[in-house]
């Protein structure tokens, strides 16, 4: 199942960019490469996205195999709570936030 891992500045600034835009959710998608976060433009000052390993178009040479083997042919876009996020950063402990996800299900954990 891939999964991704973020840092709690990671999740940090992804909550505050969404609290920028106004929204109260963020999303996990594959279509050119394979992120968590979110966007209000196609400029790089309009997003804020975090690429699962090998999936990042502009480092990755491989990446549409890559995301292609790890979520399959199709292109997709679910949205999320931000509140999900947002209690895993009331936790003191926190340090990572690790997103998984399979066929059914989306699954975030809060790692110390």
């Amino acid at each position: 199942m891939p999964q991704i891992t973020l840092s709690r500045t990671q999740v940090a600034s992804l909550v505050a960019f969404c609290d920028a835009a106004g929204s109260d959710q963020f999303f996990i998608a594959k279509d050119h490469g394979a992120y968590v976060g979110y966007s209000t433009g196609a400029t790089p000052e309009k997003q804020c996205l975090f690429y699962f390993k090998g999936c990042n178009p502009a480092k990755d040479a491989d990446f549409y195999e890559n995301a292609y083997r790890s979520f399959g042919g199709d292109d997709f876009g679910e949205r999320l709570p931000l509140v999900d996020l947002r209690k895993a950063l009331e936790i003191p402990a926190t340090q990572k936030v690790r997103i998984t996800v399979s066929a059914t299900s989306v699954r975030l954990d809060s790692l110390a």
